[in-house]
Order: C-alpha cells, then sequence, then structure tokens
C-alpha cells in the first residue's frame, strides 16, 4: 500500500516540474512577443514620425514652390537685341523679384547676393514656416540657357529636406505699344482735315498717350476725325474734341476718349544694331552729293546737314550720326531703314530728318546683292531715330514700317498707309495738319520690328516639375 501511495506522490512531482517549465516556456513566449510588440510599435512610432517629418519638409518646400510661383510668373524682362546674354536677362529678373517682393510686403523674404550683377544663380535662404524655426525653405535661381532659368527648393523639417525643381521659360512676345496706331509721350494735335484711319479694322488706328504736359494732352478741330479710340494714362488729363472720335462726334466722341489707363513700357530701340550693316560710302561736308544718286548702307557723318534735292535712293541703312539735319526735297525711294543715332528722351534743334517730297517704300526683304544678305530679316521698321524730330510735308503712299522718332509732324497732303506703328519718345506733340491721312495697317506685322529689344515673359514649365 505504501509503495503504490510513494508513486502517486513521485508522479505528481513530475507533473508539477512539467507544469513550472511549461509555464516558464510560455512566459518566454509571451515575453517575447511583448518584446516584439513593443518594438514593433517603437519602428511604427518612428516611421509615423519620419513620415510626418517628411510630409513637413515636402509641405515647405511646396511653400517655397508656391512663393516662387506668384513672384516670377508674369516677370517680363527686356533682352539685349540681336544677342544672347543669360547674364543681362538674370540681372533683370533679380531686380522684378526685388520689386515685387517689396511691394508685397514680404519681409521675410531676402535676395541674395547683394548686390548682385548678374553672374551666378540669386537665392532666398532659409524663409521660416514655423515658430520654433524647423520648417524652412530656400530657393535658387539660375540661367539654364538664354531662354531657360531654372528654378531648385529645398525644403526643411529638421534635419529631413525635401527638393522640387521646375524650369521657367523666357518667351518672346509683342511689345503691348505695337497694339496701336500712334503711341506718343507727348500730346496729339490734329486740325484741318487730317484723319487717322485702320486699312482692315478701326482698332488698328488706336492712340495711346502717356503724358503729364500742362495743357491738353489730346485736341482735334471740328474736320478732324479718328476712327478708333484715344487711351490716355494720365488721370487728370485734358483734352478738346471738335471733330470726330471713334466714329462719333459731340458728347458721343468723349465715349471713345478713356482717361487712366494703365501706362505701358516703351520698347527700348537699340540703333547701335545697325552700325554693322553701314559697309558702304560716308556722306560728309566735303561729299559732293551729286555723286550719289543711290545710298547703299551708307553714314552721314555728324554736322554735315545734308540737302538732298534732287531723286535718291536708299538701299540698306542710312545711318544718321548726331548732330545732324537732314532734309529730302525730291523724291526719296527706300528700300531698307533711316536709323538716327541717338537715345530716348532726347530733343533738339540740331536733329531732324524732313521729307517735303515724294516717299516711295519697298520692304527691305526685297533687296537684291550680297551686299545686303544680312539685312532682308530686319523687317517691320521704316524710321527708328528715338532723339530726332520727323516732319513729313510730301506725300507717301506706302511706308513699310515702324516710324520711332522725338516728336513727329505731318501737314500739308503728307499721309499714306503705314504698316506699323508710329512711337513718340519725347514729350513734343505728334502733330497732324493739312488734308493728309494716315491709314494704319498693323496686321501681318512683325512680333518685333527690327531694332527694338525684345521683350521676354516669364512662365512655368509644367512638365519640369519633378520632386527629388
Amino acid at each position: 500500500m505504501w509503495g503504490n501511495k510513494g508513486m502517486k506522490t513521485q508522479r505528481q512531482s513530475v507533473r508539477q516540474g512539467i507544469a513550472l517549465i511549461m509555464a516558464m516556456v510560455f512566459i518566454v513566449i509571451f515575453a517575447a512577443i511583448s518584446i516584439g510588440f513593443l518594438s514593433l510599435s517603437s519602428a511604427n512610432t518612428q516611421t509615423a514620425n519620419n513620415h510626418r517629418i517628411g510630409n513637413g519638409a515636402f509641405c515647405s518646400a511646396q511653400s517655397g514652390y508656391e512663393i516662387i510661383r506668384y513672384l516670377a510668373s508674369g516677370i517680363q524682362v527686356h533682352g539685349i537685341y540681336g544677342t544672347e546674354q543669360p547674364t543681362a536677362t538674370m540681372h533683370e529678373v533679380y531686380t522684378r523679384l526685388k520689386d515685387r517682393i517689396t511691394a508685397s510686403g514680404m519681409t521675410c523674404i531676402a535676395l541674395s547676393p547683394y548686390p548682385y550683377t548678374g553672374a551666378g544663380p540669386i537665392s532666398i535662404s532659409n524663409v521660416s514656416l514655423s515658430a520654433d524655426g524647423r520648417k524652412t525653405f530656400s530657393i535658387e535661381l539660375g540661367a539654364a540657357d538664354p531662354n531657360t532659368v531654372y528654378v531648385h527648393i529645398k525644403g526643411n523639417d529638421g534635419q529631413a529636406s525635401k527638393r522640387i525643381r521646375v524650369n521657367y521659360n523666357l518667351a518672346e512676345h509683342g511689345h503691348s505699344v505695337f497694339d496701336y496706331g500712334i503711341a506718343t509721350k507727348g500730346p496729339l494735335d490734329m486740325s484741318g482735315q487730317s484723319t487717322i484711319t485702320g486699312v482692315n479694322l478701326a482698332v488698328e488706328s488706336d492712340v495711346f498717350i502717356d503724358t503729364s504736359i500742362v495743357g491738353d494732352s489730346f485736341s482735334i478741330g471740328s474736320k478732324a476725325s479718328v476712327q478708333g479710340d484715344v487711351h490716355i494714362v494720365n488721370q487728370y488729363a485734358t483734352y478738346s474734341i471738335n471733330g470726330s472720335v471713334g466714329g462719333e462726334t459731340g458728347l458721343e466722341a468723349r465715349d471713345h476718349v478713356i482717361i487712366g489707363v494703365d501706362p505701358v513700357n516703351f520698347p527700348i530701340p537699340n540703333v547701335q544694331h545697325f552700325r554693322q550693316f553701314v559697309t558702304g560710302p560716308r556722306i560728309d561736308q566735303y561729299t559732293n552729293l551729286g555723286n550719289y544718286a543711290t545710298l547703299d548702307n551708307a553714314t552721314i557723318a555728324a554736322g554735315t546737314n545734308p540737302t538732298f534735292s534732287s531723286d535718291r535712293q536708299i538701299n540698306g541703312v542710312l545711318f544718321i550720326e548726331q548732330p545732324n539735319v537732314v532734309k529730302f526735297s525730291g523724291k526719296v525711294t527706300i528700300k531698307g531703314i533711316i536709323v538716327g543715332d541717338s537715345q530716348p528722351g532726347t530733343t533738339s534743334s540740331a536733329n531732324s530728318i524732313q521729307f517735303s517730297g515724294q516717299v516711295s517704300c519697298q520692304d527691305i526683304s526685297t533687296l537684291q546683292g550680297e551686299q545686303f544678305a544680312n539685312l532682308r530679316n530686319e523687317t517691320g521698321t521704316f524710321l527708328i531715330a528715338p532723339g530726332f524730330h520727323a516732319d513729313f510735308t510730301g506725300q507717301a503712299n506706302v511706308i513699310t514700317g515702324v516710324i520711332a522718332t522725338a516728336g513727329v509732324r505731318f501737314s500739308g497732303q503728307a499721309g499714306g498707309t503705314i504698316n506699323g506703328s508710329i512711337i513718340n519718345y519725347a514729350s513734343v506733340p505728334v502733330t497732324l495738319q493739312g488734308q493728309g491721312n494716315l491709314q494704319f495697317n498693323r496686321s501681318g506685322t512683325t512680333i518685333n520690328p527690327a531694332g527694338f529689344t525684345p521683350v521676354k515673359t516669364l512662365s512655368i514649365n509644367q512638365s519640369s516639375y519633378s520632386e527629388v
């Protein structure tokens, strides 16, 4: 009996030992699982934190992207006519960005380096987006090529960073001044039976006036007429209407004079561009003008003051140095461009070009001969002399391009069709007298007439967007 009892006790001890071992095994397993879950939970927490910081860095980069899109889109820069100058372009981009930042009151944004010379990238550094300074962005802009500005944006959240890259294209477009028949920084005075009309549409004969002179910015006599509308920048401008404007007279004509319009930039003339073409004769005070019935790529030296009394033909470029009073009293046939070496905003009685005979024009693209090979694409301009006054008292059937001067007068029966615009860079008036009719034909004109620096507008290239 005792033996059986002892065996039972021994079996119970063995069972208890096994149970203890199994319990310990389960404890170890559960502990390992707990540690695993704890590690996994910690890893998930770290991963979530990393995602949060990464998203914070990306949001910071996106903020920089939106800021530069607001500041840069639509910026207009003036190129260097006939050359590729990314340095000059970036200098203008810098200036326009600085002006927009100032106008927007963004005191937290600073451009560097200062002063900027146009060489190297433009930087906007460490713009803070949070009170603790963890979230920031920085931007770098530079010239990828003459027509492309690259933008690199870096967003930060603590030690994490994200980058966005995008390009902006510089697309050339026509100057808005060329949307008008006449654009002048001086008044427009019309008298007699002078008229301004459009060949195809009335809008071709629209007038733009940006002057702050004392007195009327626009005056028109009882028998004169403007087919289009008159746009005046000065909101306090006065005007005198006795004739027809916009096809109407009396009080209705005043509805076609718009006061307080937005100003526009006048195109920058680059007369020196044409120096390269004047490889022909140089006319000075000792020259026998009778020997030159035809002037091929010729120069008139300063102080010559010639009068061409007999018929003349001008082929290519006629480059007039200043000071000079040049008179064409006979018939002049022009197959090219007349250039007055001067700058906008300067006026002098010592600088003028006068046409008292008949003016006959042919497009420069029709020139024949190797000496004119590089000139045939210089289309869209007839007279570019921003410091010379032009006086037309004869007749012209067609003027094949833009007239850009410091004041211009048409009198008598002078007039004709102008394939382009009249641009007056001076505060002196554009004067139309007598019976002349100016008919403006601006259909099919070149985007940028020869001799004017192009305007380029900065616009984002969405296809270049990438996240790094």
